[in-house]
Protein backbone atom coordinates (compact mmCIF):
# COMPACT_ATOMS: atom_id res chain seq x y z
CA UNK A 1 0.00 0.00 0.00
CA UNK A 2 1.33 3.76 -0.74
CA UNK A 3 0.09 6.48 1.40
CA UNK A 4 1.13 10.15 0.46
CA UNK A 5 1.46 12.69 3.35
CA UNK A 6 2.19 16.25 2.11
CA UNK A 7 4.68 17.33 4.77
CA UNK A 8 7.83 17.64 4.49
CA UNK A 9 10.14 14.59 6.27
CA UNK A 10 11.73 15.87 9.46
CA UNK A 11 14.63 13.93 10.96
CA UNK A 12 14.40 12.29 14.44
CA UNK A 13 16.88 14.60 15.87
CA UNK A 14 14.77 17.47 14.70
CA UNK A 15 11.27 16.71 15.73
CA UNK A 16 12.83 15.78 19.16
CA UNK A 17 14.17 18.49 19.43
CA UNK A 18 11.06 21.30 18.25
CA UNK A 19 9.22 19.96 21.18
CA UNK A 20 5.88 20.02 18.90
CA UNK A 21 3.17 17.85 20.15
CA UNK A 22 1.98 18.16 16.72
CA UNK A 23 4.68 17.44 15.16
CA UNK A 24 6.25 14.78 17.16
CA UNK A 25 2.67 12.81 16.44
CA UNK A 26 3.33 13.16 12.37
CA UNK A 27 7.03 11.62 12.69
CA UNK A 28 5.05 8.83 14.93
CA UNK A 29 2.68 7.91 12.65
CA UNK A 30 5.30 8.18 9.59
CA UNK A 31 7.20 5.93 11.28
CA UNK A 32 4.49 3.23 12.58
CA UNK A 33 2.86 3.26 9.44
CA UNK A 34 6.31 2.47 7.50
CA UNK A 35 5.82 -0.83 9.18
CA UNK A 36 2.57 -1.96 6.58
CA UNK A 37 2.22 0.88 4.22
CA UNK A 38 4.74 2.71 1.64
CA UNK A 39 5.11 6.58 2.76
CA UNK A 40 6.04 9.07 0.43
CA UNK A 41 6.53 13.25 1.60
CA UNK A 42 7.05 16.19 -0.46
CA UNK A 43 11.04 16.79 -0.90
CA UNK A 44 13.31 18.81 -3.80
CA UNK A 45 14.80 15.06 -4.48
CA UNK A 46 14.42 12.10 -4.52
CA UNK A 47 15.35 10.44 -1.08
CA UNK A 48 14.93 6.90 0.80
CA UNK A 49 15.18 8.41 4.17
CA UNK A 50 14.81 5.11 5.64
CA UNK A 51 12.50 1.56 4.98
CA UNK A 52 9.31 2.48 3.18
CA UNK A 53 10.02 5.93 3.99
CA UNK A 54 10.52 8.18 0.68
CA UNK A 55 10.82 11.85 -0.33
CA UNK A 56 9.30 12.31 -4.35
CA UNK A 57 9.84 15.78 -6.24
CA UNK A 58 5.88 17.31 -6.54
CA UNK A 59 4.94 18.49 -10.17
CA UNK A 60 2.24 20.66 -8.99
CA UNK A 61 2.89 24.36 -11.41
CA UNK A 62 -0.34 23.28 -13.09
CA UNK A 63 -3.76 21.12 -12.58
CA UNK A 64 -2.92 19.27 -15.80
CA UNK A 65 1.07 18.28 -14.28
CA UNK A 66 -0.40 17.35 -10.88
CA UNK A 67 -3.33 14.79 -12.34
CA UNK A 68 -0.38 13.09 -14.30
CA UNK A 69 1.71 13.13 -11.33
CA UNK A 70 -0.65 11.70 -8.78
CA UNK A 71 -1.81 8.70 -11.74
CA UNK A 72 2.00 8.39 -12.11
CA UNK A 73 2.14 7.69 -8.69
CA UNK A 74 -0.59 5.73 -8.13
CA UNK A 75 -1.33 6.34 -4.46
CA UNK A 76 -3.82 4.07 -2.60
CA UNK A 77 -4.26 7.30 0.42
CA UNK A 78 -3.48 10.38 1.27
CA UNK A 79 -3.32 11.43 5.12
CA UNK A 80 -3.45 14.48 6.29
CA UNK A 81 -2.49 15.32 9.38
CA UNK A 82 -4.47 18.39 10.02
CA UNK A 83 -8.16 20.09 8.31
CA UNK A 84 -6.88 22.40 5.69
CA UNK A 85 -9.87 23.59 3.32
CA UNK A 86 -7.53 24.54 0.66
CA UNK A 87 -5.60 21.04 0.25
CA UNK A 88 -8.17 18.77 0.60
CA UNK A 89 -9.78 20.67 -2.26
CA UNK A 90 -6.54 20.15 -4.45
CA UNK A 91 -5.90 16.83 -3.43
CA UNK A 92 -9.60 15.37 -4.58
CA UNK A 93 -9.33 16.99 -7.60
CA UNK A 94 -6.16 15.60 -8.85
CA UNK A 95 -5.82 12.89 -6.43
CA UNK A 96 -8.59 9.67 -6.89
CA UNK A 97 -7.22 8.09 -3.93
CA UNK A 98 -9.08 7.84 -0.85
CA UNK A 99 -8.38 10.45 1.58
CA UNK A 100 -7.84 10.40 5.67
CA UNK A 101 -7.79 13.78 7.27
CA UNK A 102 -6.28 13.49 11.35
CA UNK A 103 -8.14 15.38 13.67
CA UNK A 104 -6.46 16.66 17.11
CA UNK A 105 -9.29 18.22 18.28
CA UNK A 106 -13.05 19.74 18.08
CA UNK A 107 -13.44 23.51 18.63
CA UNK A 108 -10.97 25.35 18.97
CA UNK A 109 -11.34 29.07 19.78
CA UNK A 110 -14.51 30.59 19.32
CA UNK A 111 -15.34 27.34 17.26
CA UNK A 112 -12.42 28.36 14.85
CA UNK A 113 -11.30 24.31 14.31
CA UNK A 114 -15.10 23.45 14.30
CA UNK A 115 -15.33 25.78 11.21
CA UNK A 116 -12.12 24.48 9.40
CA UNK A 117 -13.51 20.55 10.01
CA UNK A 118 -16.97 21.65 8.66
CA UNK A 119 -15.16 23.03 5.84
CA UNK A 120 -13.46 19.94 5.12
CA UNK A 121 -16.76 18.01 5.54
CA UNK A 122 -18.70 19.68 2.69
CA UNK A 123 -16.05 18.44 0.28
CA UNK A 124 -15.67 14.90 1.45
CA UNK A 125 -16.16 12.11 -0.98
CA UNK A 126 -18.45 9.45 0.20
CA UNK A 127 -14.65 7.50 0.30
CA UNK A 128 -13.46 10.34 2.49
CA UNK A 129 -12.85 9.98 5.81
CA UNK A 130 -12.19 12.25 9.04
CA UNK A 131 -10.67 10.60 11.64
CA UNK A 132 -10.88 12.35 15.22
CA UNK A 133 -8.36 11.31 17.90
CA UNK A 134 -11.02 10.50 20.14
CA UNK A 135 -14.40 8.84 20.19
CA UNK A 136 -15.17 11.82 22.30
CA UNK A 137 -14.45 14.49 19.41
CA UNK A 138 -15.95 11.93 17.40
CA UNK A 139 -19.80 11.91 19.71
CA UNK A 140 -19.26 15.92 19.85
CA UNK A 141 -18.48 16.33 15.75
CA UNK A 142 -21.31 13.74 15.16
CA UNK A 143 -23.79 16.65 16.66
CA UNK A 144 -22.74 19.16 14.24
CA UNK A 145 -23.10 17.22 10.75
CA UNK A 146 -26.27 14.94 9.24
CA UNK A 147 -23.84 11.75 8.38
CA UNK A 148 -21.15 11.28 11.19
CA UNK A 149 -20.41 7.95 9.09
CA UNK A 150 -17.51 10.20 7.10
CA UNK A 151 -15.74 10.31 11.34
CA UNK A 152 -13.47 7.52 11.98
CA UNK A 153 -11.94 7.92 15.36
CA UNK A 154 -8.35 6.94 15.75
CA UNK A 155 -6.52 7.51 18.78
CA UNK A 156 -2.97 8.81 19.19
CA UNK A 157 -0.27 6.01 20.35
CA UNK A 158 2.63 5.68 22.62
CA UNK A 159 6.31 4.22 21.98
CA UNK A 160 6.08 1.59 25.09
CA UNK A 161 9.54 0.75 24.58
CA UNK A 162 10.64 3.94 25.56
CA UNK A 163 8.26 5.13 27.64
CA UNK A 164 8.22 2.66 30.24
CA UNK A 165 8.83 2.02 34.44
CA UNK A 166 12.97 2.63 35.27
CA UNK A 167 13.99 2.55 38.89
CA UNK A 168 12.50 5.78 40.37
CA UNK A 169 15.14 6.41 42.83
CA UNK A 170 17.63 6.55 40.29
CA UNK A 171 15.73 8.93 37.97
CA UNK A 172 15.30 11.50 41.44
CA UNK A 173 18.95 11.20 42.26
CA UNK A 174 19.90 12.20 38.78
CA UNK A 175 17.40 15.03 38.76
CA UNK A 176 18.34 16.27 42.36
CA UNK A 177 22.08 16.04 40.89
CA UNK A 178 21.39 18.29 38.13
CA UNK A 179 18.59 20.91 39.89
CA UNK A 180 20.92 20.85 43.38
CA UNK A 181 17.55 20.48 44.75
CA UNK A 182 17.51 17.81 47.77
CA UNK A 183 13.52 17.91 47.76
CA UNK A 184 13.50 15.35 45.01
CA UNK A 185 14.82 12.68 47.60
CA UNK A 186 13.22 13.54 50.56
CA UNK A 187 9.28 14.81 49.12
CA UNK A 188 6.72 13.06 47.74
CA UNK A 189 6.31 14.34 43.85
CA UNK A 190 3.52 15.34 41.50
CA UNK A 191 3.84 15.80 38.24
CA UNK A 192 2.77 18.58 35.52
CA UNK A 193 4.64 17.85 31.97
CA UNK A 194 2.61 19.92 30.02
CA UNK A 195 2.84 23.69 28.63
CA UNK A 196 1.85 25.50 31.87
CA UNK A 197 -0.94 27.80 30.72
CA UNK A 198 -4.62 28.40 32.03
CA UNK A 199 -6.13 25.84 29.35
CA UNK A 200 -4.07 22.89 30.57
CA UNK A 201 -5.05 23.70 34.62
CA UNK A 202 -1.60 25.96 35.51
CA UNK A 203 -3.56 27.89 37.98
CA UNK A 204 -5.73 25.27 39.68
CA UNK A 205 -2.21 22.99 40.37
CA UNK A 206 -0.84 25.83 42.14
CA UNK A 207 -3.90 25.99 44.11
CA UNK A 208 -3.06 22.31 44.56
CA UNK A 209 0.35 23.00 45.82
CA UNK A 210 -0.93 25.73 48.34
CA UNK A 211 -2.91 22.62 49.86
CA UNK A 212 -0.28 20.04 50.26
CA UNK A 213 2.50 21.88 51.15
CA UNK A 214 4.47 18.52 52.24
CA UNK A 215 4.77 17.48 48.49
CA UNK A 216 6.77 18.27 45.56
CA UNK A 217 5.31 19.95 42.74
CA UNK A 218 7.12 19.89 39.36
CA UNK A 219 6.40 21.64 36.16
CA UNK A 220 7.93 20.10 33.27
CA UNK A 221 7.60 22.03 30.14
CA UNK A 222 7.03 25.10 28.19
CA UNK A 223 6.83 28.26 30.58
CA UNK A 224 5.77 31.03 32.68
CA UNK A 225 6.88 31.60 36.26
CA UNK A 226 4.53 33.09 38.00
CA UNK A 227 6.06 35.85 40.49
CA UNK A 228 4.15 34.33 43.43
CA UNK A 229 3.92 30.41 43.67
CA UNK A 230 3.78 28.10 46.30
CA UNK A 231 7.54 27.46 47.72
CA UNK A 232 6.86 23.76 47.22
CA UNK A 233 6.26 23.92 43.28
CA UNK A 234 9.40 23.50 41.05
CA UNK A 235 9.67 24.58 37.72
CA UNK A 236 11.86 22.35 35.91
CA UNK A 237 11.57 23.81 32.20
CA UNK A 238 10.85 22.04 28.99
CA UNK A 239 12.86 18.97 28.01
CA UNK A 240 13.85 16.97 24.97
CA UNK A 241 11.08 14.35 24.09
CA UNK A 242 13.71 11.74 24.49
CA UNK A 243 14.38 12.55 28.17
CA UNK A 244 10.50 12.98 29.58
CA UNK A 245 11.14 8.99 30.21
CA UNK A 246 13.80 10.20 33.03
CA UNK A 247 11.14 13.22 34.21
CA UNK A 248 7.75 11.10 34.30
CA UNK A 249 10.05 8.33 36.21
CA UNK A 250 10.57 10.49 38.98
CA UNK A 251 7.24 11.25 39.88
CA UNK A 252 4.65 9.84 42.51
CA UNK A 253 1.61 11.09 40.43
CA UNK A 254 0.88 12.48 37.09
CA UNK A 255 -1.59 15.68 37.01
CA UNK A 256 -3.21 16.18 33.31
CA UNK A 257 -5.54 18.87 34.00
CA UNK A 258 -6.61 19.77 30.81
CA UNK A 259 -9.68 21.90 29.66
CA UNK A 260 -8.18 23.07 26.47
CA UNK A 261 -10.45 23.89 23.71
CA UNK A 262 -7.92 22.16 21.22
CA UNK A 263 -6.95 19.09 22.72
CA UNK A 264 -8.84 15.71 22.40
CA UNK A 265 -6.33 12.96 23.14
CA UNK A 266 -3.54 14.41 25.71
CA UNK A 267 -0.43 12.36 24.35
CA UNK A 268 0.88 13.02 28.44
CA UNK A 269 -1.91 10.85 29.63
CA UNK A 270 -0.64 8.00 27.36
CA UNK A 271 2.92 8.45 28.18
CA UNK A 272 2.54 8.28 31.72
CA UNK A 273 0.36 5.72 31.96
CA UNK A 274 3.27 3.53 29.28
CA UNK A 275 5.42 4.87 32.21
CA UNK A 276 3.41 3.02 34.92
CA UNK A 277 1.98 6.21 36.54
CA UNK A 278 -0.86 6.64 38.46
CA UNK A 279 -2.71 9.63 36.94
CA UNK A 280 -5.14 11.85 38.34
CA UNK A 281 -7.37 13.27 34.93
CA UNK A 282 -10.12 15.40 33.91
CA UNK A 283 -13.51 13.81 32.63
CA UNK A 284 -12.51 15.86 29.29
CA UNK A 285 -12.02 15.85 26.27
CA UNK A 286 -10.22 11.43 25.62
CA UNK A 287 -8.68 11.38 28.47
CA UNK A 288 -11.32 9.15 30.39
CA UNK A 289 -11.48 7.07 27.33
CA UNK A 290 -7.21 6.53 27.43
CA UNK A 291 -7.61 6.02 31.33
CA UNK A 292 -10.78 3.95 31.48
CA UNK A 293 -10.76 2.37 34.93
CA UNK A 294 -6.94 2.71 35.65
CA UNK A 295 -7.14 6.75 36.76
CA UNK A 296 -8.79 9.01 38.73
CA UNK A 297 -10.99 11.73 37.00
CA UNK A 298 -12.02 14.60 38.03
CA UNK A 299 -15.24 16.62 37.10
CA UNK A 300 -15.19 19.38 34.62
CA UNK A 301 -17.85 22.44 34.75
CA UNK A 302 -18.07 23.53 31.17
CA UNK A 303 -17.79 26.69 29.85
CA UNK A 304 -20.55 27.88 27.18
CA UNK A 305 -18.04 29.93 25.27
CA UNK A 306 -14.10 29.44 25.42
CA UNK A 307 -12.68 32.68 27.12
CA UNK A 308 -8.19 32.13 26.36
CA UNK A 309 -9.64 28.29 24.73
CA UNK A 310 -10.39 27.37 28.03
CA UNK A 311 -13.37 25.14 28.07
CA UNK A 312 -14.20 24.40 31.54
CA UNK A 313 -13.35 25.22 35.37
CA UNK A 314 -11.82 22.21 37.98
CA UNK A 315 -12.47 22.37 41.63
CA UNK A 316 -8.75 22.52 43.13
CA UNK A 317 -10.02 21.42 46.14
CA UNK A 318 -11.39 17.90 44.18
CA UNK A 319 -8.27 17.37 42.91
CA UNK A 320 -6.24 17.60 45.87
CA UNK A 321 -8.35 15.23 47.69
CA UNK A 322 -7.91 12.63 45.07
CA UNK A 323 -3.98 13.28 44.97
CA UNK A 324 -3.55 13.35 48.53
CA UNK A 325 -5.43 9.65 49.00
CA UNK A 326 -2.55 8.49 46.21
CA UNK A 327 0.14 10.29 47.99
CA UNK A 328 -1.26 8.43 51.33
CA UNK A 329 -1.49 4.83 50.06
CA UNK A 330 1.45 3.27 48.58
CA UNK A 331 -0.18 -0.12 48.08
CA UNK A 332 -3.31 1.89 45.45
CA UNK A 333 -0.25 3.91 43.82
CA UNK A 334 1.25 1.05 42.39
CA UNK A 335 -2.16 -0.86 41.78
CA UNK A 336 -3.18 2.06 39.83
CA UNK A 337 0.13 2.13 38.04
CA UNK A 338 0.31 -1.00 37.10
CA UNK A 339 -2.85 -0.96 35.62
CA UNK A 340 -2.39 2.12 33.52
CA UNK A 341 0.84 0.28 32.45
CA UNK A 342 -1.21 -2.54 31.32
CA UNK A 343 -3.83 -0.23 29.70
CA UNK A 344 -0.91 1.57 27.47
CA UNK A 345 0.09 -1.59 25.64
CA UNK A 346 -3.06 -1.53 24.15
CA UNK A 347 -2.39 2.25 22.42
CA UNK A 348 1.42 0.71 21.23
CA UNK A 349 2.16 2.61 17.48
CA UNK A 350 2.17 -1.04 16.04
CA UNK A 351 -1.75 -1.41 16.80
CA UNK A 352 -2.82 2.36 15.68
CA UNK A 353 -1.07 2.26 12.46
CA UNK A 354 -3.25 -1.06 11.82
CA UNK A 355 -6.28 0.50 12.49
CA UNK A 356 -4.95 3.17 9.80
CA UNK A 357 -4.57 0.42 7.56
CA UNK A 358 -8.06 -1.20 8.04
CA UNK A 359 -9.22 2.21 7.47
CA UNK A 360 -7.40 2.64 4.12
CA UNK A 361 -8.50 -0.34 3.52
CA UNK A 362 -11.97 0.26 3.99
CA UNK A 363 -11.86 3.33 1.99
CA UNK A 364 -10.79 1.74 -0.99
CA UNK A 365 -13.31 -0.49 -1.24
CA UNK A 366 -16.12 1.72 -0.97
CA UNK A 367 -14.30 3.81 -3.94
CA UNK A 368 -13.89 0.86 -6.14
CA UNK A 369 -17.94 0.40 -5.80
CA UNK A 370 -18.75 3.70 -6.43
CA UNK A 371 -21.86 5.65 -5.97
CA UNK A 372 -25.02 5.27 -8.14
CA UNK A 373 -27.14 8.45 -8.86
CA UNK A 374 -30.20 9.04 -7.75
CA UNK A 375 -32.66 8.26 -11.37
CA UNK A 376 -34.54 11.60 -10.42
CA UNK A 377 -35.27 14.52 -11.40
CA UNK A 378 -37.42 17.77 -10.12
CA UNK A 379 -39.46 20.59 -11.34
CA UNK A 380 -40.57 23.71 -9.43
CA UNK A 381 -44.00 25.07 -9.57
CA UNK A 382 -45.40 28.28 -8.70
CA UNK A 383 -49.39 27.95 -7.23
CA UNK A 384 -51.80 28.93 -4.57
CA UNK A 385 -52.48 27.45 -1.38
CA UNK A 386 -55.97 27.14 0.54
CA UNK A 387 -55.75 30.51 1.71
CA UNK A 388 -54.81 32.15 -1.69
CA UNK A 389 -51.16 32.93 -0.64
CA UNK A 390 -48.69 32.06 -3.67
CA UNK A 391 -46.16 29.56 -2.73
CA UNK A 392 -43.86 27.03 -4.57
CA UNK A 393 -44.42 23.70 -4.96
CA UNK A 394 -41.57 20.60 -6.17
CA UNK A 395 -42.76 17.84 -8.62
CA UNK A 396 -40.35 15.10 -8.76
CA UNK A 397 -40.23 12.62 -11.39
CA UNK A 398 -38.83 9.12 -11.56
CA UNK A 399 -37.26 8.53 -14.99
CA UNK A 400 -37.18 4.33 -14.48
CA UNK A 401 -35.39 2.91 -17.33
CA UNK A 402 -33.89 6.30 -19.15
CA UNK A 403 -30.96 4.29 -19.83
CA UNK A 404 -32.96 2.26 -22.65
CA UNK A 405 -33.98 5.69 -23.89
CA UNK A 406 -36.75 8.20 -23.06
CA UNK A 407 -39.65 7.05 -21.29
CA UNK A 408 -42.79 8.98 -19.93
CA UNK A 409 -42.06 10.46 -16.82
CA UNK A 410 -44.07 9.14 -13.38
CA UNK A 411 -44.60 11.57 -10.46
CA UNK A 412 -43.19 10.44 -7.52
CA UNK A 413 -45.41 8.40 -4.86
CA UNK A 414 -47.46 10.24 -6.84
CA UNK A 415 -47.88 13.21 -4.78
CA UNK A 416 -46.03 17.07 -4.51
CA UNK A 417 -42.80 17.58 -2.22
CA UNK A 418 -42.46 20.42 -0.27
CA UNK A 419 -40.29 23.04 -1.15
CA UNK A 420 -36.95 22.06 1.17
CA UNK A 421 -37.28 18.09 0.50
CA UNK A 422 -37.91 19.00 -3.35
CA UNK A 423 -35.01 21.23 -3.46
CA UNK A 424 -32.98 19.06 -1.73
CA UNK A 425 -33.34 16.46 -4.10
CA UNK A 426 -32.89 18.74 -6.96
CA UNK A 427 -29.39 19.51 -5.32
CA UNK A 428 -28.41 16.24 -4.77
CA UNK A 429 -28.47 15.38 -8.71
CA UNK A 430 -25.19 17.91 -9.36
CA UNK A 431 -23.84 18.04 -5.41
CA UNK A 432 -22.32 16.58 -2.96
CA UNK A 433 -24.64 15.19 0.21
CA UNK A 434 -22.61 17.67 2.29
CA UNK A 435 -22.84 20.37 -0.01
CA UNK A 436 -26.51 20.07 0.15
CA UNK A 437 -26.69 19.65 3.61
CA UNK A 438 -24.52 22.85 4.14
CA UNK A 439 -27.39 24.25 1.43
CA UNK A 440 -30.25 23.24 3.13
CA UNK A 441 -28.79 24.48 6.64
CA UNK A 442 -28.83 27.54 5.59
CA UNK A 443 -32.27 28.10 4.13
CA UNK A 444 -33.97 26.05 6.71
CA UNK A 445 -32.31 27.65 9.42
CA UNK A 446 -31.85 25.23 12.05
CA UNK A 447 -29.90 22.16 12.13
CA UNK A 448 -33.42 19.85 13.31
CA UNK A 449 -35.40 20.81 10.37
CA UNK A 450 -32.21 20.16 7.53
CA UNK A 451 -31.64 16.67 9.28
CA UNK A 452 -34.81 15.79 9.11
CA UNK A 453 -35.17 17.07 5.55
CA UNK A 454 -32.18 15.11 4.45
CA UNK A 455 -33.33 12.12 6.65
CA UNK A 456 -36.37 11.89 4.29
CA UNK A 457 -34.46 12.36 1.02
CA UNK A 458 -31.91 9.64 1.98
CA UNK A 459 -34.81 7.49 2.35
CA UNK A 460 -36.64 8.31 -0.61
CA UNK A 461 -33.33 7.40 -2.31
CA UNK A 462 -33.10 3.85 -0.79
CA UNK A 463 -36.56 3.34 -1.99
CA UNK A 464 -35.63 4.02 -5.49
CA UNK A 465 -32.64 1.94 -5.62
CA UNK A 466 -33.51 -0.65 -3.45
CA UNK A 467 -34.34 -4.14 -5.86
Amino acid sequence: MKIFTPYPYLSEETVYESGSGASISGFNHVQALSKYCEVFLPSKEPEEYQDNVYGVPQTFETIDDSLRWFEQHEFDAVLMFEPNVNELAFFRHVCPAPIVIRLSCCFGQNREFLNQVLNCYSLLRPYDALSPKSTWCTRELATCVFDPSYLRPITNGVDTEVFKPTDKLAARKEVAEVTGDQRFLEMPIVGFCSRFEPGKGAFPFLRIADLNPDVLFAVIGQQFVPINHPPNVIFLGPQPYNRMPLYYNLLDVLCSLSVYSYESCPSVVLEGMACGLPIVATRFAGAPELLSNCGRMIGVTRFENEPLSVSGYIAPEAVSDTIRSLIDSKTEREKSGQQARERAEGFSWDRIAKQHVELFEDLLQKHERGTCPLPLTVHFVQGYNLKEHAHSLSKAYNYLGSQQGPLPRVPFLHQDLPFLEGLGLYLSQALHPNEVEAALLGIAGDRETCHQTLRKIRHMGDMLMSP
